[in-house]
């Protein structure tokens, strides 16, 4: 893949979000063996400790709360603070997968600083099989808890509320150095490991690169506010979406993937140690060879209903003349031929053959040469 090489200066001492002051607050309940929290605080826990809690969030139309899972690591010295976030989406579960077994496996006595996990935020949606938070009422409406941040805990629709609490109580009041917050493609469409990424941001840069993600979306946000990333990003504190491949499924790959990275973010933060593994050295090196940076992603659209057959999958590269799906009708008779509207790399596709009016047959991210998409269009 070809690659635009970004020059950005960044250092992390350079890095200083504002200081906010909390205190963790115990609610007095245990849940399945686990302390619950209504506020967490991550200076209140002492070094060389693994905690494992429950926030208690807003509660649903039964009286009862929902609860969020999270863990906090901290290590034998005081160092720098990284977040890593899952499930925002309830559909999207390969991040809840990484966070697990990065919590599981981080040997304290090696780490410095504090990393916070949160294995599932989204558990409306995880129950509703959902990418967005149902809210009951009257009729139901969804709610992307991702274009809420940081919101109100106490306006909104509950949904709002639900963002919103997730905001004042974990990721806004932690300071935290960096942020990662992992997602996967939505239901019934596909996605390469990939990652958004506001470059303007010092120190984005150095995360896409730890990453080695196939593709990194340059992007300054604007189609996405309201996002955990975004949000950080406008107070300072650099993060990224790190988007791991499909959704409801568990994909060893791409789990895999964003392990390996969690752990070259905390030895790039100074709070844990390099790897030594030669494996796994190479690996990452080839993969981070190979990102591709792209600025402008357009998506071919389906003109009315039908069947999609579709000729090229994630990850190709194809140029404007090329067909890369036929639709359909019930009969079998070709309605239309589809063409990417510009040459690049294939960055997502259905998989639902069934597609109506407006929906996305092929999503391809190129390199615009207009100067006003230099960081992101």
């Amino acid at each position: 893949m070809a690659k635009v090489t970004i020059l950005l200066s960044s250092v992390l001492g350079l890095l200083s979000p504002l200081h906010v002051s909390a205190k963790t607050e115990y609610t007095g309940d245990i849940i399945n063996g686990h302390k619950v929290i209504s506020k967490l605080d991550v200076s209140d826990f002492p070094l060389n400790s693994l905690t494992k809690l429950w926030l208690q969030m807003p509660r649903q139309v039964n009286g009862q709360a929902y609860h969020v899972p999270v863990i906090v690591a901290k290590g034998k010295q005081d160092g720098n603070k990284f977040l890593m976030n899952s499930g925002l989406h309830g559909d999207e579960l390969n991040g809840i997968r990484v966070v697990q077994r990065v919590l599981h496996d981080i040997d304290l006595s090696k780490l410095k600083g504090v990393v916070v996990g949160v294995p599932g935020a989204n558990v409306n949606g995880m129950y509703e099989s959902s990418r967005g938070f149902l809210n009951k009422e009257n009729t139901g409406s969804y709610v992307n808890l991702n274009r809420e941040m940081p919101g109100e805990p106490n306006k909104g629709n509950f949904g709002q509320r639900y963002a919103g609490h997730l905001w004042s109580n974990i990721y806004g009041i932690n300071n935290f150095t960096a942020v990662c917050d992992f997602h996967t493609q939505s239901s019934t469409t596909t996605f390469p490991n990939f990652v958004y990424a506001d470059l303007t941001v010092p120190y984005v840069y150095r995360m896409t690169e730890l990453t080695g993600a196939d593709i990194v979306k340059i992007d300054l946000g604007v189609t996405a506010p309201g996002s955990v990333e975004v949000t950080f990003d406008k107070k300072g504190i650099p993060a990224i979406t790190y988007e791991l491949g499909n959704p409801k499924v568990w994909q060893k790959d791409q789990i895999q993937r964003g392990y390996d990275y969690s752990f070259r973010q905390m030895a790039d933060l100074d709070m844990y140690p390099k790897s030594t593994d030669p494996a796994v050295i190479a690996e990452y090196e080839d993969y981070r060879r190979n990102i591709y940076y792209g600025n402008e992603f357009l998506s071919t659209e389906a003109k009315v209903g039908g069947f999609v057959e579709l000729y090229a999958k994630v990850l190709d590269y194809v140029k404007k003349d090329q067909i890369v799906g036929t639709m359909f009708d019930l009969f079998g008779r070709k309605v239309e031929d589809f063409y990417p509207r510009h040459e690049g790399y294939v960055l997502s596709t259905g998989t639902n053959p069934l597609k109506s009016a407006g929906d996305s047959i092929v999503n391809v991210i190129h390199n615009s040469t207009d100067p006003e998409c230099i960081n992101g269009c």
